[in-house]
């Protein structure tokens, strides 16, 4: 099968097994053979695509139609005047917003990590082969729906549950809790002390991710992975160096103690209380 930037035919999605989709995708490419190419494996797959032709004209078309039409925005990096990242800048600031995939030719560790820090969902490297850009945007789908699959669940047990606490299932089904931090998976904020604390899409990825772990020890590879899901192909030191400005970040945003350094292994996030309580005893 061609890359997504040949000439060749692509087959349906369906030849290998993959399901159609349904999705409001923005694509962004100021290449028009590569535009119409990304916009045939989108389609054939079965999303519902807008395309645009500069970055210039999506940021523009974001701000008029706001937060809640796209699912997922796949926008290339280098583009003139207006870049991708400036695209995925504006995509991240609507509310509700969208996912953002990257798609590039020149990737550097550098423009890995600043649309990393700006809330990007992967990022990927031309010439990219169909089946892995769909990987890509089915995977940016499902994150998109989890807070509404959530907020699902939540309505579900509430009309099962008459006679139960109505407060405790809503913290149950929306919170994750971790000693003072609370972490609302529903709006995608923090709370610390009963604080909202300020954080960018990247912190808050990580911090659910530690908490979801229970207090075990995650390695640096598996935070990048579960946090940002289809970066697979990075070394563990990739993973560490990537890692380390968000958790010095957020240690100065929350309680250091909250966050352990493994040594050369990786992270956990603990309850510094608990741990204090067991020394003590």
């Amino acid at each position: 099968m061609a890359d997504v930037t040949g000439n060749k035919d692509h087959r349906d999605p369906k030849e290998n097994g993959m399901e159609r989709r349904h999705g409001q995708v923005l694509l962004v490419e100021d290449d028009h053979a590569a535009l119409m190419s990304l916009r045939r494996v989108l389609e054939s797959a079965g999303y519902h695509v807008t395309a645009v032709a500069d970055g210039e004209t999506a940021c523009q078309h974001l701000d008029e139609v706001g937060g809640g039409v796209y699912d997922v925005v796949l926008t290339d990096l280098r583009m003139n005047n207006v870049n991708g990242l400036d695209v995925l800048r504006a995509a991240r600031r609507l509310p509700d917003p969208p996912e953002v995939v990257l798609l590039t030719g020149y990737g550097t560790l550098g423009t890995a990590i600043e649309a990393l820090r700006a809330g990007v969902y992967d990022y990927l490297l031309k010439p990219c082969k169909p089946n892995e850009l769909l990987c890509a945007i089915e995977g940016a789908m499902r994150r998109r729906y989890d807070a509404a699959l959530h907020l699902a669940v939540l309505r579900e047990q509430m009309r099962g549950a008459e006679f139960e606490d109505e407060r405790f299932i809503i913290e149950q089904v929306r919170y994750l809790r971790v000693g003072e931090l609370l972490i609302d998976r529903f709006n995608r904020r923090v709370l610390f002390r009963s604080r909202v604390i300020q954080v960018t899409p990247t912190e808050y990825d990580l911090l659910h991710c530690l908490a979801e772990a229970r207090g075990q020890v995650l390695t640096f590879r598996e935070i990048v992975q579960r946090a940002y899901l289809d970066a697979h192909a990075i070394s563990d030191d990739e993973a560490h160096q990537l890692l380390k400005t968000h958790i010095h970040n957020l240690r100065h945003k929350i309680d250091p103690a909250y966050i352990i350094n493994v040594r050369g292994v990786g992270y956990r996030l603990i309850d510094p209380r608990t741990l204090r309580h067991r020394l003590e005893r």
